[in-house]
């Protein structure tokens, strides 16, 4: 008996899936494919943001926990420990024909943990290893409309991260330059047959120019940045749709800048706290909040 599938949500370098069946509706489909939000790029490279593609809506929010230790016994190394919590909400909508559009939604909830070695090789200049080891888990959904066949499944995604990041720093009178550079293997698996995986590669390198903004606020002056950052997929990243051939991403551009304080501070646990906002451009857009440049 014929039928056809969605697989829907997944996360953080992960897929928690909706899976739509529709076997009492052969009469009424068309030629239709597997469709699947690439969440190891939703998680893991977006991380906190905003994007459409292919009849799905995605948005994603992240609350950024970590904190660095220094090593006192070696004092060109520091380990930094974090676990960001994440909340996604997923809508897809696409008309197959005039009798028939499917509709669906999903909450989910992820916690990917990790450690970063930051080790200053020379002045001003950190490599910085990194591995993530995270879960996603859906927390409620919907799909419409209410045919026999029609479902959502829900299985717990694993998703992962490994890389090397290097961040070198040029102090010119009040000036900070950054130059980032990283390359990062991401994927994501739930361990069970019959629901595929995404494993790719990237290239980033990226610039960021920084500086006092001249006044106090509070006993803190703060400063503003920019920066641009070039983004090159080894593997193409795919966004399959229902009805159309995939959407491959292989280059994407993010201009975006950074708020923060100028006056060293801690807010809770985190050193000298900074956010943003950047816009990415090329194969595919999104709007991301971000805590700083990200190397």
């Amino acid at each position: 008996m014929a039928m056809w599938r969605v697989f829907f949500f997944s996360i953080a370098v992960g897929i928690a899936t909706i899976f739509v069946q529709t076997d009492p509706v052969k009469a009424q489909l068309p030629e239709v494919n597997n469709v699947r939000v690439n969440f190891a790029y939703t998680f893991l490279d977006l991380g906190f943001g905003f994007y459409e593609v292919g009849g799905v809506d995605a948005d994603v929010f992240q609350i950024p926990i970590s904190y660095t230790f220094d090593l006192p016994k070696h004092k060109k190394f520091k380990l930094k420990i974090e676990a960001p919590f994440y909340y996604g909400y997923f809508k897809f909508q696409e008309k197959v024909n005039e009798a028939l559009t499917i509709k669906a939604d999903q909450h989910l909830i992820s916690l990917i943990p990790g450690a970063e070695l930051q080790y200053e090789a020379l002045d001003n200049w950190y490599l910085k290893p990194f591995g993530r080891f995270g879960l996603v888990k859906s927390i409620g959904d919907n799909i419409s409309p209410s045919i026999p066949g029609l479902r959502v499944s829900n299985v717990f995604i694993f998703v992962y991260s490994v890389g090397l990041r290097s961040l070198y720093e040029i102090f010119w009178e009040r000036f900070k330059f950054s130059i980032g550079n990283a390359i990062l293997f991401s994927g994501d698996t739930s361990f069970k047959k019959g629901i595929p995986h995404n494993l790719f590669g990237s290239l980033e390198n990226g610039i960021e120019v920084l500086h006092p903004m001249g006044f106090n606020v509070g006993g803190y002056e703060p400063d503003i940045s920019a920066f641009f950052i070039y983004y090159h997929y080894m593997s193409d990243v795919e966004f399959v749709r229902l009805l159309d051939n995939p959407v491959r991403l292989k280059n994407q551009y993010e201009i975006g800048g950074t708020i923060g304080s100028a006056t060293p501070d801690k807010l809770w646990i985190i050193n000298n706290p900074r956010i943003g906002v950047g816009y990415r451009f090329g194969d595919v857009k999104a709007l991301t909040i971000n805590f700083g440049f990200p190397f």
